[in-house]
């Protein structure tokens, strides 16, 4: 279901055993049996993916009116509903049509639950209760088969397979995956790949979720394992980037065990990407800060406010500046800015950034005050998208998968024609074929995306916005005007391939229903930015269809949070020296910041003049390394904040289980500090100066700021207006086994003092299911449950209330609107064909494209897995004018930094633009000017040698951190109160 609430008009009376129910028409029976929350068991079919009648196990009996009694059985993933339509799920014929039909699946299953992931949260073990198959009939010998290496992320178990086909479904139709198959005949049908190796897509994590049994496990969950039931839940957010699906963390003994997806209506749906998924192992890293640093401490087991006080005596009263992030929590970012002020806050950007920054709050001022910004379902929807710069399965790849499903509208829309509905799944994909909705992409580099496009353009940033320029002034132009256009020499500077992407894109555009222009920051364009403003101005006067939608990506889960903080007082990196240098300030405070903009000269030259660097942050960094005072922050796991997602949608992250004294989240520890310095954040806006008082949780802060500041926005925070709610399952263990292991008497349970969940298997349900720290269901156990919780089957969840968004209406220095026709494109334009020097642009790693995630050992391992080796792209025509050969090995070198690539071509790529995946150069800003000189076979040879012995070197840390956590789960902290540092 696409609407959130399904109209009357929409519905249809279905009598299911005698009892009428309204369901809806759009969708197949099963979905509208199960929308009532009854049990009916089923396999292949999925929400998302439709129906394709491979199991059989959905079979109910159909009657043609209230007086045949005989009726005949039907599947009901495959059934279309009609009103008056009469079925049964008591029958006897087809409850045991439905016995029959598992007890054949079961015939070669293993019968492993014990030693099975799944075991508790079964899929299969559900169903298998549910229609009442209890006896194992078959006494035979089972078919067995060879499991395969599938990479660091995903387990493999061939032998508990039903082959029910969702996985290849999911993985080759719905995330596009080209290295996973379906292969064998009868009897013998294999799931996995040609060859052992690691699954290529971002969204191999969701084979765990979508599988019904054991067959694809959580790798990284089974090598630190524990029954669902005895992990300790909350709900969160992805801090991975600025989608901000919704998860829910798992957590045992005090290290984090797995992340699972949360439903959301209009963002994650049923499926997260791989970082969302595996990226919270930055949190049991060895490079976690777990104690303060340049503090003297009242004894060894504590951490006083007293402490704090005393090293930062000598500050108290000077001026600090305050250096926020993009990864922290909006509270800590806002709490942050008023502490230091507005003259003296920065969000660690330099001079460019913050052009970009200014660009960015510009462009969505114009564009979304009244409007909000479209969601993923909203996205899914679109008819025509136009990707600007973008390299989406890095940067969002949640995103990616919404554009996926998009390109498949129009053969839906074509199969409609024909009386086909959309959720039968094989139909429709045969109808459409290859037919996508038109598509278009620029970027500097090939991406995953590019298959689906109708045309697809390399180029670098400059280029980019001068075809987006090109691509406004011939909206803009009439008929007439355009005819005498194409004969300028404006128009003639672009290449055929330019000037037929334009047309074509106008072409499209012209009878689009829902179109779609998606861009972002990724590439540090002002420039771009700005030209996309235009195109949107000038696409508002434009008698097309309907609207043009717009989507703007930022880099991290709360940019748009940090962004809307940014005004004309606040200072770039290169201010921020200047001031420290000049000892205008005392020192600096950041905030979660690893200082990526400043080069390693810099940073020394930061260190020397400051007086004091004090650093909030939860891992260690060059900065940390260099700071006077450490101050160990919470992680995700470990707090409570909010973070911005690309809409503007403000969302709650809760603490799942409490962090080992003295780990605070930041904002805490901001208050410590401002209280420490006496330097009151009323101060900034008033000469009265008032007493700080520390802010002890969540609610307090907020009701200071709200009392403070007209700024804050005002959050309704459902969490707090509950009574308590367990963060464990009834089946859980209990406290006093859990904690055998060291101690036969029972700990108090900890206290939370900042939210209204529990520690313990006591408590009631959440008043939003939204707030859920974990799905179940009466019956199911699996992350199926979510049926049960929605108010239509891939509807909203059930006593939805909406979130709060942040207002794009920033303050600026002058009100004008964007003009469409400033500049004549002749004033803007350069030479496309002269001579530039050679671009590097990263590909991108998905394992690599976050700061945070990239510390997880599985993804350092993938990061440098030794299956692929360095690539570089080259054009074809600059390869053979330099008398390379494709496959031969480059030394790589840009800024005082070298290494080796594998050389590939790409006729469509500029002479002067190069791509490529080099780990090396991974976390450089893009259009890295490099130079190229070839190496002998003896250097590549020690270079594969090094790269082996590194590649070791992280298993061992990899086998390492898995050992220490096993040993810490011996020794587990008691907690009585989840709060702040002891009082002196």
């Amino acid at each position: 279901m696409d609407d959130k609430n399904i109209s009357a008009a929409q519905k249809v009376t279905v009598y299911i055993d005698n009892i009428a129910y309204q369901v809806s028409k759009e969708n197949n029976l099963l979905a509208g049996v199960l929308s009532q929350k009854l049990n009916l068991p089923y396999f292949c079919w999925h929400p998302s993916m439709g129906s394709v009648g491979a199991c059989r196990q959905c079979a109910v009996t159909q009657y043609q009116d209230e007086n045949d009694t005989r009726g005949r059985l039907v599947m009901a993933c495959m059934t279309s509903v009609s009103d008056g339509m009469r079925i049964s799920l008591q029958d006897k014929d087809s409850a045991k049509f439905r016995e029959q039909v598992i007890g054949a699946m079961m015939t070669n299953h293993p019968h492993d639950c014990p030693v099975c992931a799944e075991g508790g949260e079964c899929h299969l073990q559900d169903m298998t209760v549910m229609t009442g198959h209890s006896v194992r009939d078959y006494q035979g010998t089972k078919r067995t088969f060879n499991n395969q290496y599938l990479g660091e992320l995903v387990g493999h178990e061939m032998n508990r397979c039903i082959t029910c086909y969702r996985c290849t479904r999911f993985y080759n139709d719905y995330a596009g995956g080209k290295d996973f198959g379906v292969y064998g005949s009868k009897n013998q049908v294999y799931f996995g790949r040609q060859k052992d190796g690691t699954l290529a897509s971002e969204f191999s994590g969701n084979l765990v979720e979508v599988c019904p049994t054991g067959v694809f496990t959580n790798k990284v969950f089974s090598a630190h394992y524990t029954r669902k039931w005895d992990l300790q839940s909350a709900p969160s957010v992805c801090a991975h980037c600025s989608v901000g699906c919704n998860t829910s963390i798992g957590e045992r003994y005090g290290s984090v065990r797995r992340v699972m997806n949360r439903y959301n209506y209009d963002l994650n749906g049923y499926f997260l990407c791989d970082r969302g998924r595996y990226g919270i192992g930055f949190v049991n890293s060895a490079q976690r800060i777990k104690k303060a640093q340049g503090i003297n401490q009242t004894s060894p087991e504590k951490l006083t406010r007293l402490d704090v006080s005393r090293a930062l005596a000598h500050f108290r009263d000077k001026r600090f500046i305050g250096i926020g992030s993009a990864r922290a929590s909006l509270e800590a970012n806002f709490y942050l800015k008023q502490i230091v002020g507005e003259d003296n806050f920065s969000a660690g950007y330099n001079r460019q950034q913050m052009a970009v920054a200014k660009e960015y709050q510009q462009l969505l001022s114009d564009n979304f005050i009244d409007d909000k910004m479209l969601s993923l379902r909203e996205i899914e929807q679109c008819d025509f998208i136009l990707l600007v710069g973008e390299d989406l399965t890095k940067t969002s790849p949640r995103i990616a998968l919404a554009l996926r499903q998009a390109c498949r509208n129009s053969g839906i829309e074509k199969a409609a024609s024909m009386g086909v509905a959309s959720w039968q799944d094989s139909a429709v994909r045969t109808i459409s074929g290859k037919r996508n909705s038109p598509f278009f992409a620029m970027q500097p580099m090939a991406t995953k995306l590019d298959e689906l496009t109708e045309q697809c353009l390399l180029l670098a940033p400059d280029d980019i916005e001068q075809v987006m320029l090109a691509l406004t002034t011939v909206l803009c132009l009439t008929d007439n005007e355009k005819s005498n256009y194409f004969h300028q020499e404006e128009w003639q500077a672009f290449t055929f391939e330019q000037q037929s992407f334009i047309n074509k894109v106008i072409s499209a555009l012209a009878t689009a229903k829902k179109p779609l222009i998606v861009t972002g920051d990724s590439l540090l364009s002002a420039k771009i930015l700005l030209a996309t403003n235009k195109l949107m101005a000038c696409l508002k006067n434009q008698a097309t269809p309907s609207k043009v939608n717009l989507v703007v990506l930022p880099s991290a889960s709360n940019s748009i949070g940090l962004l809307s903080l940014i005004d004309e007082k606040s200072i770039s990196s290169e201010q921020v020296l200047a001031k420290v240098s000049t000892k205008t300030v005392a020192g600096l405070i950041c905030l979660e910041q690893e200082l990526t903009v400043y080069t390693n000269e810099q940073l020394t030259l930061l260190r020397e003049h400051a007086e004091v660097i004090i650093v909030l942050d939860h891992s260690e960094s060059r900065v940390s390394q260099l700071a006077d005072i450490v101050l160990p922050a919470a992680a995700i796991s470990e707090g409570n904040g909010h973070f911005v997602n690309y809409q503007g949608r403000i969302q709650r992250f809760s603490q799942v289980h409490a962090a080992a004294l003295p780990i605070l989240d930041s904002w805490k520890w901001l208050s410590y500090i401002e209280k420490a310095l006496d330097f009151s954040i009323s101060n900034q806006a008033t000469l009265q100066r008032k007493k700080a008082k520390p802010k002890e949780n969540l609610a307090e802060l907020h009701d200071y700021f709200s009392e403070n500041f007209t700024l804050w926005p005002t959050l309704k925070d459902e969490q707090l207006e509950q009574k308590f709610v367990a963060r464990m399952t009834k089946r859980a263990s209990g406290r006093t086994s859990q904690s055998a292991n060291f101690s036969v008497h029972e700990a108090k349970v900890v206290e939370d003092k900042d939210q209204h969940y529990r520690f313990s298997m006591e408590g009631n349900k959440p008043n939003a299911v939204k707030n859920m720290p974990f799905t179940w269901a009466p019956g199911w156990n699996s992350n199926q449950s979510i049926n049960h919780h929605q108010v239509e089957i891939q509807g909203q969840l059930s006593h939805y209330s909406d979130d709060v968004y942040v207002s794009f209406n920033f303050t600026r220095e002058s009100d004008k609107n964007v003009a469409v026709n400033d500049d004549t494109l002749a004033a803007v334009i350069t030479d496309l064909t002269a001579k530039k020097t050679l671009t590097y642009f990263p590909q991108g790693c998905l394992f690599q494209g976050e700061w945070q995630s990239a510390l997880t050992a599985e993804f350092q391992l993938l990061a440098h897995s030794l299956e692929k080796n360095p690539t570089l792209y080259l054009s074809t025509e600059f390869v053979e004018s330099q008398g390379w050969e494709p496959g031969q090995w480059l030394n790589v070198s840009a800024d005082n930094k070298s290494c080796f690539a594998q050389l590939k071509c790409n006729n469509e790529l500029p002479q002067y633009l190069v791509y490529g995946n080099i780990n090396d150069f991974v976390d450089h800003k893009s259009g890295l000017s490099i130079k190229l000189t070839e190496v002998s076979e003896a250097d590549v040879i020690q270079y594969q040698k090094n790269r082996q012995t590194h590649y070791q070197h992280l298993k061992v840390i990899q086998q390492n951190t898995l050992k220490q956590l096993k040993i810490s789960d011996q020794h587990i902290p008691i907690r009585f109160v989840a709060g702040g540092l002891d009082d002196a």
